[in-house]
């Protein structure tokens, strides 16, 4: 649905744009996933090697949401990351709903 106000005050309009609830699964995955190598995206989000690193960094956005397990043998540089399926769904999910509520657009004069 589209509402297009008018204001004498304003040439310009603003469109809203309502749309229906998301549908959503009855349940999240319970399991973990490894971050894809380069190159490669999550079967899961469709996110990318760096962007899923950049957001589960100890400084990411999706830090405190999702849990995150490292695994490492003693003596070794490197380990794998695994990220939690369902956490980062739900994250998503809230993510996706506070960006359509913030959504207004202004059409360019």
């Amino acid at each position: 649905m589209r509402h297009h106000p008018s204001t004498a005050a304003s040439n310009h309009a603003t469109v809203m744009i309502e749309q229906e609830p998301m549908a959503r699964p009855a349940e999240y995955p319970n399991r973990y996933a490894t971050i894809p190598p380069n190159g490669r995206r999550c079967e899961f989000t469709g996110l990318g090697h760096a962007k899923l690193y950049q957001i589960l960094g100890a400084d990411g956005i999706a830090r405190r949401k999702v849990r995150v397990a490292n695994l490492r043998m003693p003596g070794t540089a490197r380990g794998q990351t695994l990220f939690h399926v369902g956490d980062m769904l739900r994250f998503l999910d809230e993510l996706a709903e506070t960006s359509i509520e913030r959504k207004t657009y202004e059409p360019r004069s």
